[in-house]
C-alpha cells in the first residue's frame, strides 16, 4: 500500500522547462565523462588485486565453489559475474573492467537522475562529471567496493523514486539493489541497513492534532539504537578518535533523528508503515537466497566461515588508519558554503559573486600549488574528506530545525544516511581509494543539503565545485593509487602488458618483470607444479595454474604466525617456486623458509621483487 503524503516534493532548480538544446548539451557533457573513462579502462593495474579478480573467477569457471573451493575474500556473487563473462568472453583480465565500464555508465546516468531534481540540465552533468573524476579514474579494477557503489546509487534512486511516487515497487526496488551489493560484498550491508534507516524514516515531523502510534514510536528508536550499535560492534576493532569523528559521527547524528519525535511521522500510518520496509527487505532476501541455495545442505558452515570468520583477519593484515582527526576541520569551510545563514549576515548580491571569485582564485592557486607541493595537495584532498564525514552531520542538524517540506526532508536523510552508512567501507582498510568509493553519494548529499539550505545558486559553491572537478582530473586522475591521497606523483602507465591472460597497461617496471617471471616459468616448469608467494595470486592466475593450497592471501591460511609466511604448502614437490619479497599483506617468507626454498632450488633469478627458483 501506498504511504500518503501531503506535501509536495521540491521545487525544480529553475521554474522553466529546460530547452532541447539544453537537454541535449547536457547528454553530451554525461557522454564526454564516459567517454573520458573509456580511455582510462585499461590503464594501471595493482598485480595481487588483478591475480585475485582473475584467479578466483577462473576457479569458479573451472567448476569451484566460493568459500568451498577456495578461499574467496568477498561474498563471492561478482566472482560468479566475472566467470560468466570469461566463459562467454575468453580470459583476460581486461574483460571485468569493460563490464564494470557498464556498471559505471548506469552509475553515472543514475547520479545525472538524482542531480537533476536539484539542478538544470549542464548542472545536472557537470555534478556527474565531479562524481566521475572522484572516483572511478583513480583506480579502474574490477574489484567488489565499485559494484557496491554502483549499487548504493541503484538503492538511493529507487528510493526517491518512491518518496516521490508512493509506489512500492520502487521501494522492491531499492530493496534488490541493496540484496544485490551485499553478493558483490559483505560491505553491501550497510546500503541495506541505510535503505531501512531512511523508510522508516518518512519525513519526520507530524501535525499537531495526530496522535503518533506508539508502537512505531519504540520501532523506530529500537532501530535506530540497534544500528548505532552495530555501527560500534563494527568499529570496536579499531576505535580510535578518528573513526569516531569520520565514521561513528555520521551515523550517530542519523540515529539520532530516527530515533526522536521528528522520525516517527510514518507511524501515523500505523501498520501500513511497515510495508515498505518489509518489501525492501524481502526483495533484498531475493538474491541473497538464490546465492545460499547451493551452500545449505551440507557446506553452510563453510560459506559462514568465509562470510564472517575469515575476513577478520584483514584488520590484522590488511589494515590503514583513518587521518588524523584534526584533518576533519578542514571540511568545514566547504560545509558552511551550503549551509543557510542567519539574516543578518546575508551579503547582497554583488558581495556573493565578490565572494565567489574569491574562492575560484584560491582554489585555483590551491590546485597550481598541488602539482609540485604536498601541502596544497593535502589541503583540498583533506578538506574534501572531512566534508564528506560532516555533510550526514549537518544535514541533520537541519532536519531539526529547517527544512519543511517531508518529501524534501525525506530524500535529504535518505542521502545523508546513505553515505554516513557507506562510508564504513573505509574499516578497515582507510587507504585514500576507500574514501572514492564513496564520494558519488557524497556529491549528491551536498547537492541536496545546498537545495535544502537555499544555499545552491550562491557563486561560492559553484566555485568550489570546479576547483574540486579541476583538482581531480589535473591531480588525482594523473597519478594512481599509491599516491592518491598523499601528494601529485603523474603515473606513467602506458607501457602494454599484453600477455596472454591480461591486456592492460602499466609500468614499463611491471611489464618487463611479469614478462620476464612468466618466460622463467615456462622454460623450467614442464609438467610440474607451481608454488607462488606470498600473496602472489597474479603469478598463478597469469601463468594459467592454481594455488594448490586453494587460498588467494597466504594470511588467510594456518601458515602464518607473527605476520611472517613460514610455509608455502606444496613447495617441496614443486617444479618451480617464485618468492615475493615485496609485503602486501602478509609481512613476507620468513627467514627459515627463504633459507629452506633456496636450499631446494639453487638455480635462480630475480625479476623486479619476484624471485623465481628452480632445481
Amino acid at each position: 500500500m501506498a504511504q500518503t503524503v501531503t506535501e509536495s516534493p521540491p521545487e525544480a532548480a529553475v521554474s522553466r522547462p529546460p530547452s532541447a538544446g539544453q537537454q541535449l548539451f547536457a547528454a553530451g557533457l554525461v557522454g564526454l565523462s564516459l567517454a573520458y573513462l573509456w580511455v582510462l579502462v585499461p590503464r594501471g593495474w595493482v598485480p595481487h588485486d588483478e591475480g585475485m579478480i582473475g584467479q578466483s573467477a577462473a576457479w569458479v569457471l573451472g567448476g569451484a565453489l566460493p568459500h568451498i573451493g577456495y578461499q574467496e575474500p568477498y561474498t563471492g556473487g561478482l566472482t560468479w559475474l566475472h566467470a560468466a563473462v570469461f566463459r562467454f568472453a575468453g580470459i583476460d583480465l581486461l574483460y571485468p573492467r569493460w563490464l564494470l565500464f557498464a556498471g559505471a555508465t548506469i552509475a553515472q546516468a543514475l547520479t545525472y537522475l538524482i542531480l537533476r531534481r536539484y539542478l538544470t540540465p549542464v548542472g545536472a552533468a557537470l555534478g556527474a562529471w565531479l562524481a566521475l573524476v572522484w572516483s572511478f579514474p583513480n583506480y579502474f579494477a574490477a574489484l567488489p567496493s565499485w559494484w557496491v557503489l554502483i549499487c548504493a546509487l541503484a538503492c538511493l534512486w529507487a528510493f526517491i523514486r518512491y518518496v516521490e511516487t508512493g509506489f512500492l515497487r520502487y521501494a522492491a526496488v531499492a530493496g534488490l539493489a541493496a540484496g544485490t551489493s551485499i553478493l558483490m560484498k559483505q560491505t553491501g550491508l550497510y546500503v541495506l541497513v541505510a535503505l531501512v534507516l531512511a523508510l522508516l524514516y518518512g519525513g519526520g515531523g507530524r501535525e499537531p492534532e495526530t496522535r503518533v502510534w506508539w508502537p512505531g514510536r519504540v520501532l523506530c528508536a529500537g532501530v535506530a539504537v540497534a544500528a548505532l550499535g552495530l555501527a560500534l560492534g563494527l568499529l570496536a576493532a579499531r576505535l580510535a578518535l578518528p573513526d569516531l569523528f569520520y565514521l561513528l559521527l555520521p551515523i550517530a547524528a542519523c540515529s539520532r533523528i530516527l530515533a526522536t519525535a521528528d522520525g516517527r511521522h510514518s507511524w501515523l500510518a500505523r501498520h501500513e508503515a511497515l510495508v515498505a520496509p518489509l518489501t525492501s527487505i524481502v526483495a533484498a532476501a531475493v538474491p541473497l537466497a538464490c546465492f545460499i541455495a547451493p551452500y545449505v545442505l551440507d557446506r553452510f558452515a563453510a560459506l559462514l566461515n568465509g562470510l564472517f570468520v575469515l575476513p577478520q583477519k584483514r584488520v590484522q593484515f590488511a589494515s590503514f588508519e583513518m587521518p588524523p582527526a584534526y584533518w576533519i576541520l578542514a571540511g568545514v569551510p566547504l560545509v558552511a558554503m551550503v549551509m543557510p545563514l542567519p539574516t543578518r549576515l546575508r551579503a547582497p548580491s554583488r558581495l556573493g559573486h565578490t565572494f565567489g571569485a574569491a574562492v575560484g582564485i584560491v582554489g585555483a592557486v590551491l590546485v597550481a600549488a598541488s602539482l609540485s607541493n604536498a601541502v596544497a595537495y593535502q589541503i583540498i584532498w583533506q578538506s574534501v574528506r572531512g566534508f564528506a564525514a560532516l555533510l550526514p552531520v549537518a544535514a541533520c542538524w537541519l532536519l531539526l530545525s529547517k527544512v519543511r517540506d517531508v518529501k524534501q526532508r525525506w530524500i535529504l536523510f535518505g542521502c545523508a544516511t546513505m553515505l554516513a552508512w557507506t562510508s564504513l567501507v573505509q574499516i578497515p582498510f582507510s587507504a585514500p581509494i576507500y574514501f572514492c568509493y564513496v564520494t558519488p553519494l557524497a556529491v549528491i548529499a551536498a547537492v541536496a543539503l545546498a537545495s535544502a539550505s537555499e544555499a545552491l545558486r550562491r557563486p561560492a559553491v559553484s566555485a568550489s565545485a570546479a576547483v574540486l572537478l579541476v583538482f581531480a582530473v589535473a591531480t588525482m586522475n594523473r597519478g594512481y593509487i599509491y599516491n592518491l591521497g598523499f601528494s601529485h606523483a603523474p603515473s606513467a602507465l602506458s607501457v602494454p602488458l599484453d600477455l596472454r591472460r591480461a591486456h592492460l597497461a602499466v609500468s614499463a617496471a611491471d611489464s618487463a618483470t611479469y614478462h620476464r617471471v612468466l618466460d622463467l616459468i615456462a622454460t623450467h616448469i614442464g609438467d610440474g607444479q607451481l608454488v607462488a608467494g606470498p600473496d602472489c595470486p597474479e603469478v598463478y592466475f597469469l601463468t594459467g595454474r592454481v594455488n594448490p593450497s586453494g587460498t588467494l592471501f597466504d594470511f588467510f591460511g594456518d601458515h602464518v604466525s607473527d605476520g611472517w609466511v613460514n610455509d608455502l604448502p606444496g613447495w617441496r614437490t614443486a617444479s618451480v617456486v617464485v618468492l615475493n619479497h615485496e609485503r602486501r599483506f602478509s609481512f613476507g617468507p620468513s627467514a627459515d623458509l627463504v633459507a629452506k626454498v633456496r636450499n631446494e632450488f639453487p638455480k635462480a633469478e630475480a625479476a623486479g621483487t619476484l624471485e623465481v627458483r628452480w632445481r
